[in-house]
């Protein structure tokens, strides 16, 4: 009984400091480090943990990469990266090869090709030179360099250089050079093995001003939910060139682009950035877009590159938001209505402005109401209004504007009856109808809605380069409406 006792508590020693190992993923790509997290290690100087083929033997031979535990217990250890290909992670003690744990794992998916490039292709001796990389290993010791145009790797060629500081993508910056042909260079794991090149030039400040892109914006400080004009000049002329905001200080991957425009060949000429972004689709749900509070850039670019041409500083800053207020219903309406059309003039009820729809064989609204503003406005473009919430069912009706334009006069008008039979925003002639991203018809007898679209937005949605001059009346179809006004923004 005695032998008996003394063998299980030997045999449960030696289960409470079993040694183990796992990785911190069961699968890698070939960018990524491999992890390696290790317990019950005796903490001898020549414990070791190594990486081998699966299901290959212990020896030597097999060792794809190792590294001694440096006496610790219990910790991770990180090795180097691997090809696609499946694996173990194995642990041994005291520097032999008698296995006290394994792991499987895998690595999977295509390698990323390294990319180089300088934020422009032309700089001024002046100027520090700005690169962007991405897909480098992340390497501790992955390096970029400046080398003369066709020169060798030799590092006797090397004029500027800086680890990455184990980034895979990011922005950095080398100091200036003087005039000439150059080309940024990547390299991996402190190697002159090439991963990618992007040339660029140092140029004389004359030559360089007469020929650079010129980005001008309407204003420098913008309020939230304001498009940001952009006037340019000396663009190349490509189809494909192309003009992005950008959060301030990013890198000039495309994955940090906001809002971007081609210049669809032109030279010269104006866009608008910041309304609803590059083909998004116009749904019922989609709601009204606009800058966040921060600083942001305008960055012009060639021919659908990442070499920035030039690059523009703006801030969006928290601005009180200043209306003008058309109809508040107090006690009445406004006399300035306009019974176009109907049965039924527009009346005051329970503090809305009542207009009631009339509506034949169910397929047309006979009923209109303009209420014209004094004074055409050409400055605050944001509509808002309340609708419902006087215990009425109200049959199907429109919201909408008549803007003044660089093209002429426009009606553009918001419908829920989009909504319900999913069309999409669309133009017929002079009349530009949208979807609403609030719901302005079912389920507000009881329940009041708020409605707020940027008009200048809207406009540019299905006519992109024409721009609101000003919004000279406000009409609808029916509704029980209130506090209808704009905004400036």
């Amino acid at each position: 009984m005695k032998r008996k006792l003394i063998f299980l508590f030997s045999l449960c020693f030696t289960l409470l400091n079993a040694a183990t190992v796992q990785t911190s993923k069961d699968t890698y790509t070939p960018q990524e480090s491999i992890e390696v997290m290790l317990d019950g290690m005796l903490g001898h100087q020549q414990d070791w943990v190594a990486i081998y083929p699966l299901g290959s033997t212990n020896d030597w031979a097999n060792v794809l990469t190792w590294r001694w535990t440096e006496a610790i217990s219990k910790g991770t250890v990180r090795l180097g990266t691997l090809p696609v290909g499946e694996y173990e992670a194995r642990i041994f003690f005291k520097n032999s090869f008698n296995l006290e744990g394994r792991y499987a794992f895998s690595v999977e998916g295509d390698v990323l090709d390294a990319n180089i490039s300088t934020a422009k292709n032309s700089y001024l001796p002046s100027e520090e030179i700005v690169v962007n990389f991405t897909n480098m290993l992340g390497d501790a010791k992955d390096w970029i360099a400046v080398y003369p145009l066709g020169s060798s790797n030799a590092w006797k060629n090397v004029l500027r250089w800086s680890w990455t500081k184990g980034l895979r993508e990011g922005t950095l910056s080398l100091k200036k050079l003087p005039i000439g042909d150059y080309e940024v260079r990547s390299f991996f794991k402190n190697s002159f093995n090439l991963e990618a090149k992007s040339s660029f030039t140092v140029t004389e400040e004359e030559k360089a001003l007469n020929n650079s892109v010129l980005l001008t914006l309407n204003k420098n400080v913008y309020a939230q939910n304001e498009l940001v004009y952009i006037n340019y000049k000396n663009m190349q002329g490509n189809a494909s060139d192309w003009i992005a905001i950008y959060p301030k200080g990013s890198s000039y991957h495309f994955e940090n682009v906001i809002d971007y425009k081609y210049t669809l060949g032109n030279i010269s000429g104006e866009m608008a950035l910041g309304g609803f972004p590059n083909g998004t689709a116009l749904h019922g749900s989609t709601p009204m877009p606009g800058l966040a509070v921060g600083d942001y850039e305008v960055r012009a670019f060639f021919n659908n590159t990442l070499h920035a041409e030039k690059v523009a500083s703006f801030s969006v800053v928290d601005t009180a938001v200043i209306s003008t207020v058309y109809e508040e219903a107090n006690g009445a309406i406004s006399a300035d209505w306009i019974h176009v059309s109907g049965p039924y003039a527009p009346v005051h009820y329970d503090g809305v402005a009542r207009l009631r729809a009339k509506w034949i064989n169910n397929q047309t609204n006979t009923s209109e109401y303009t209420l014209p503003f004094t004074v055409p406005n050409t400055t605050q473009h944001v509509l808002e209004l309340d609708i419902g919430g006087v215990g009425r069912w109200t049959p199907h009706f429109n919201v909408g504007v008549l803007v003044q334009t660089i093209n002429g006069q426009r009606r553009m008008l918001w419908d829920s009856f989009l909504n319900h039979y999913n069309v999409s925003a669309n133009k017929q002639g002079t009349v530009l109808s949208y979807p609403t991203y609030v719901e302005l018809q079912r389920n507000t007898a009881n329940s009041r809605k708020h409605f707020r679209v940027n008009v200048d937005k809207y406009l540019k949605i299905l006519e992109p380069n024409n721009k609101v001059l000003s919004i000279t009346a406000f009409f609808a179809t029916g509704g029980d409406l209130d506090n209808i006004k704009l905004s400036s923004h």
